[in-house]
């Protein structure tokens, strides 16, 4: 069935693929949050299975569900626009998911799932608008229903990161405090020096972790920081296509903040690894090389008792 003639999905939608053997992928079509898209997930698994069949594509994929034209799509959390340089990935290998996000998202014109609005594509500027006389501001509604659309995606993915966030503070905090009396006793002064070495780098992690917390909370992403204007300016006038003043400048100030949102996202990423890694790893060897030394030291007590 052609793209533009499926109704949105009620959730994940099994699609057949032509390959040999034969699979099947899942599909979510035209979600509420972005009504010209399509949505799949590309589980490692699946590459797995197609051992014996034509390569995986993104123009396989799109041939699949009726998708005759994009504007782009999101691939693993990266987005692409469609153009000559990108054309040619349609027919590349698609790579497999190295991360929690195994998403293909495909976004077609919006002209491809519903008429256009009469009054907006033709409608005079407003005063002070940046559209010239006659300008359609059809291609500008589109590119802010995408950079939107991608926000809201990545704004699930900071709420996750922030839940992953609070785990690790609650971990380190744990973990940093002093040696007990047992393990101060079994510990030699290489291992308590080693101990403080591992403190400071707890405390640098939290300190990490909770100004990415905090950035979240308040930042450019809250409600504190732009996310209202950019909702606002979306519920007002990109919904309804009604041309605005400034919508030009709207087109760059949401790329702007879709990218505030990935470093955003990234910047939790790297402060939760950076936790693991330089906190608890570290912190967690050297507490298990004392413990070892305790048990030795209780084993040698008991022996000497024997």
């Amino acid at each position: 069935m052609s793209f533009p003639l499926r109704a949105p999905s009620a959730g994940w939608e099994p699609v057949p693929l032509p390959t040999n053997p034969p699979v099947m992928v899942w599909a979510w079509f035209r979600p509420p949050q972005a009504p010209n898209a399509v949505v799949f997930q590309l589980p490692p698994e699946l590459f797995a299975a197609v051992t014996n069949s034509p390569r995986l594509t993104m123009r396989m994929l799109l041939a699949a569900v009726g998708m005759e034209a994009v504007v782009g799509w999101t691939l693993y959390g990266q987005q692409f626009a469609l153009d000559a340089e990108t054309m040619r990935w349609l027919e590349a290998d698609l790579p497999q998911p190295t991360g929690n996000d195994q998403h293909l998202t495909f976004w077609a014109p919006l002209a491809a799932v519903a008429m256009p609005n009469p009054v907006a594509a033709t409608a005079t500027p407003t005063a002070g608008s940046d559209l010239a006389a006659g300008e359609n501001p059809g291609p500008h509604f589109e590119m802010i229903e995408f950079f939107w659309t991608n926000i809201l995606y990545l704004e699930s993915d900071v709420r996750r990161a922030r839940t992953q966030l609070e785990h690790s503070i609650s971990k380190l905090n744990g973990l940093n405090r002093d040696l007990s009396p047992e393990e101060a006793n079994s510990a030699d002064t290489v291992d308590r020096q080693q101990w403080q070495d591992a403190r400071r780098w707890l405390r640098e992690a939290i300190s990490s972790l909770t100004r990415s917390t905090k950035e979240i909370d308040v930042g450019l992403l809250s409600a504190a920081g732009q996310r209202n204007r950019f909702l606002d300016i979306y519920e007002k006038f990109v919904k309804s296509r009604t041309p605005f003043p400034g919508i030009k400048q709207a087109v760059v100030d949401f790329e702007m903040h879709q990218k505030a949102a990935r470093n955003v996202l990234q910047a939790a990423q790297a402060a939760i690894n950076k936790g693991t890694s330089d906190g608890e790893r570290r912190a967690t060897l050297i507490l298990q090389r004392i413990a070892q030394k305790v048990r030795e030291k209780s084993n040698q007590a008991r022996g000497k008792k024997a």
